[in-house]
């Protein structure tokens, strides 16, 4: 999560920069030296990183909610298993709540299956545009 927090932080911060360079810059200077293109380059940029952030943002809501999950989980497999260990204290074997305390830990495995899968996608999509520019240059 606090991976997840400092890239939205390093966003914030970018788009930040690029804001106030696009806004120093005044109307473009037409003209055959080029002059546009820092203020295009500057704006691709800028859509670039509100896209990297809206991104960022929909793979966070989804790592909370995958997160909540395996709280939940969690939370009713260590009941069951204080039931099982007062079950078995008190030498009742209850099949029933084996089952439920084997059900329990099943769902527990899921869910933290699924907020590892979560994690792995967005550090791939954190990645991919800096593996892609990479290989750009490398040709």
């Amino acid at each position: 999560m606090s991976e997840i927090d400092e890239l939205q932080r390093r966003i914030s911060s970018a788009l930040d920069r690029i804001s106030q360079g696009v806004a120093a810059v005044s109307s473009p200077v037409a003209g055959g030296d080029g002059a546009e293109q820092p203020t295009e380059d500057l704006t691709k940029d800028l859509e670039d990183a509100v896209a990297a952030r809206t991104r960022l943002e929909a793979q966070l809501v989804e790592m909370e909610q995958e997160m909540a999950r395996l709280r939940k989980s969690n939370d009713h497999l260590r009941e069951v298993n204080e039931a099982l260990r007062s079950a078995n204290e008190a030498q009742v074997g209850d099949s029933q709540l084996i089952n439920s305390a084997l059900s329990a830990e099943v769902e527990a495995l899921r869910a933290s299956h699924a907020a590892s899968q979560s994690e792995v996608r967005a550090i791939l999509d954190a990645l991919t545009p800096l593996v892609g520019d990479a290989a750009t240059e490398e040709v």
